[in-house]
């Protein structure tokens, strides 16, 4: 109870955000993640690991098995947004918040938050790689991936071998941020991993939620908790309420 206290009082001292977060933050709606023993990383795909499938190389060399992946493992339709998620959405209406997320499935915009930066892009829409037209990937899955002027729509995500959108623009808000809260990532994947370094951890209170320990668990300056997010967020979130936050 100590580590959400002193959570608490550091969001009420805070008045601008920064919000990180990783896979976790979506498992409690029901997805798998990529790295975790069980994740979808550690299984083939009609004899392809998602490393491979989830490459641009493989995209034009292989776009039937591409679109089979995603529909089979990364379709996010029906998939609502989780406790976590809807809690950070009450929080913008009192604070200053930008949420920076590695995530794809854009279960912060349904859940009503508005600044959001998607590192890694959006699964919610494709991108014809020749005319630019853009349609949602749900209908792209439906009508098919050709478009009528020849070329290939293609989901607007991060693939493997391309380099991550909006890092700057991430590592800008850190910077100006003064207070960053991560949720749901181990800080070992670059180069989201280096969003702590630029806010700078070593001198700046931050939160950290997250199952498994991060490199930052025992700094003097972080309250690191490694439990559920949602429940975590809801201790919090409580307490600012009778705190008057």
């Amino acid at each position: 109870m100590e580590k959400i206290k002193s959570a608490v009082k550091l969001i009420q001292n805070a008045s601008r955000i920064v919000i990180l977060t990783g896979a976790g933050m979506s498992t409690e709606s029901g997805l798998k993640d990529f790295r975790s023993k069980d994740g979808l990383g550690r299984s083939q795909y009609e004899g392809y690991y998602p490393e491979e499938i989830l490459s641009r190389d493989f995209f034009i060399k292989h776009t039937d098995i591409f679109y089979s992946y995603i529909r089979d493992k990364l379709n996010v339709t029906g998939i609502s947004p989780n406790k976590g998620h809807l809690i950070l959405s009450e929080w913008e209406k009192d604070k200053d918040i930008t949420i920076i997320t590695q995530n794809i499935d854009s279960l912060h915009q349904k859940a009503g938050s508005t600044k959001v930066l998607e590192i890694h892009g959006t699964l919610a829409f494709c991108t014809c790689q020749n005319c630019r037209l853009v349609k949602p990937l749900k209908q792209v899955l439906h009508e098919g991936y050709e478009c009528s002027c020849g070329g290939m729509y293609k989901p607007d995500i991060v693939l493997y071998d391309e380099e991550v959108t909006h890092i700057r623009e991430a590592f800008r808000l850190a910077q100006e941020a003064d207070l960053l809260i991560v949720l749901g990532t181990s800080l070992k994947v670059y180069p989201a991993a280096s969003i702590p370094e630029i806010y700078g951890m070593s001198h700046k209170g931050a939160i950290i939620i997250n199952r498994d320990e991060t490199p930052y668990a025992h700094h003097f300056s972080v309250v690191e908790i490694n439990e559920g997010i949602g429940t975590t967020l809801d201790k919090i979130n409580r307490m600012l309420k009778y705190n008057g936050a």
